[in-house]
């Protein structure tokens, strides 16, 4: 794709590390994505993932705005950000996000639910788009199996009914992480009362029960003791006497 001239996405570092998307034009055209990691023998090109053009044309004005949409200050241009046809040059962080949509819709049945897909990767935050597509590149990930395939189905499945593993999967925020630390102390005095609790809730009933299970004789016994105690004490006064 080095030969056509670069048209680029928003801010992209020309010696940097970026994804390069060809959009080629008519019937039979495709589209592919590839990762270019500069190196010290030179640029590195891994190809992400090849659709046909006419697929891309029903998802790619939707699919660029909320690309441009989620975009930093330091990634944007004066003008918004857009992709012809030819050659297009991308920041490392916007090719990962493009590269996650283009797996989904690549998958066996993608072009049936293009449009689901779409809307489960536009609900998706940016972090669990990278955070997907790192498990996408992971060694022996493919299309058809693995990480690709359960992206196809987490995607295309109704929002309500889609768990991400991200949760796909579950991104800890800091805030999060501080009120989990702050109730973890309540948490365990909680444990503590209930154990103390529990312990004195045992001990009574143990001691009921054995005082119920004392034999009869035993109790009888030990009511007829302070009897037996006073009639000896007037027997030997009488005797004294």
């Amino acid at each position: 794709m080095s030969k056509h001239p670069f048209h680029d996405f928003g801010v992209v570092d020309e010696q940097g590390d970026a994804f390069e998307f060809y959009y080629g034009t008519g019937q039979a055209a495709e589209c592919r994505l590839e990762a270019v990691i500069q190196t010290e023998r030179g640029p590195k090109r891994t190809e992400m993932a090849v659709v046909p053009a006419a697929l891309w044309r029903k998802v790619s004005v939707r699919a660029v705005r909320e690309l441009s949409t989620g975009m930093g200050e330091e990634e944007r241009t004066r003008k918004a950000p857009t992709i012809k046809t030819g050659s297009n040059r991308l920041g490392p962080l916007i090719g990962r996000e493009l590269a996650v949509l283009l797996w989904a819709v690549m998958e066996e049945g993608g072009e049936t639910r293009v449009e689901g897909i779409l809307h489960g990767w536009r609900e998706l935050a940016r972090e669990e788009r990278w955070w997907l597509f790192a498990k996408g590149t992971a060694p022996g990930q493919h299309a058809g199996a693995g990480w690709r395939r359960a992206l196809f189905h987490g995607l295309s499945e109704p929002g309500d009914s889609r768990s991400v593993e991200a949760n796909v999967a579950e991104k800890k925020s800091p805030q999060n992480t501080q009120s989990q630390q702050n109730t973890q102390p309540n948490r365990k005095q909680s444990r503590v009362v209930t154990r103390k609790k529990q312990t004195r809730e045992t001990s009574e009933v143990s001691s009921s029960s054995q005082s119920k299970a004392r034999p009869k004789s035993t109790r009888k016994r030990a009511e007829k003791a302070p009897a037996r105690k006073q009639t000896r004490t007037a027997v030997r006064k009488k005797k004294a006497l």
